[in-house]
């Protein structure tokens, strides 16, 4: 490989490397994601009083403050959209004692919005059934040895080989 793209045997292997793991300084490496969570600092009534002695003047900020005293932990992000603010008036509330802004790690499920199905026991054809009693056969006499199954074959022969598997133990 080295030869085929010309650079030296360790560049080839920093290639193969997945992203964030070539660096030699361990903080910089993939970190555990951390959103921004949005609290009250005060009460809703003294929010509400301070609005209507117009302490709080502008209307990005007041339509903030209203948005988190119905809604108790907002992640900043929706803030930003559902609020129809920005960033900087949000840490302007910050600097001025309303709210505080928290980061807490979320744990990654990158099958969170993905639905798996169980899949059904295959049905295999005559020519899958007849490899099959032949793997099996040899299994049970104790013989192991390898078997050239074609590609097209091997899906529905493996699925069915695991499922006997799992029926056994």
């Amino acid at each position: 490989m080295a030869h085929k793209y010309f650079c030296n045997v360790s560049d080839c292997i920093k290639l193969m490397l997945p992203p964030g793991t070539t660096s030699k300084n361990i903080q910089n490496r993939i970190k555990d994601k951390e959103l921004k969570f949005v609290y009250l600092k005060k009460d809703s009534d003294e929010i509400q009083e301070e609005i209507d002695n117009c302490n709080v003047k502008s209307e990005k900020q007041v339509r903030t403050l209203k948005f988190l005293m119905e809604n108790d932990e907002v992640l900043q992000s929706e803030l930003i959209d559902f609020a129809d603010t920005s960033a900087s008036v949000i840490k302007t509330l910050q600097k001025n004692g309303y709210v505080e802004i928290i980061e807490k790690e979320v744990a990654r499920n990158p099958f969170k919005n993905k639905k798996v199905e169980k899949t059904q026991n295959l049905i295999l054809t005559k020519e899958q059934q007849k490899v099959m009693n032949k793997i099996e056969g040899a299994i049970n006499d104790n013989i192991f040895k390898e078997y050239l199954v074609h590609r097209s074959d091997w899906f529905s022969v493996r699925q069915k080989f695991i499922c006997n598997l799992s029926e056994r133990y």
